[in-house]
């Protein structure tokens, strides 16, 4: 995430979320990636829950997919 971005941030109604389509393309783009983990749909890079990262909209890729 970036620096201005945390987990904790989910649970703030006021932090912006991403539209279902920017949603979907991240998770698309994240399970096409060597470092996705299948079987907990985490990140190996960072670490994050994939399908939650890609809720919030200033979020972004540790390395720069998305």
């Amino acid at each position: 995430m970036s620096d201005e971005v945390k987990p904790w941030d989910l649970l703030n109604p006021k932090q912006p979320r991403s539209s279902a389509e920017v949603q979907d393309e991240r998770l698309s783009i994240c399970q096409s990636c060597e470092w996705f983990r299948k079987s907990s749909q985490t990140c190996r890079k960072c670490g994050c829950f994939m399908k939650l990262k890609t809720l919030l909209d200033n979020a972004s890729c540790p390395i720069g997919k998305w």
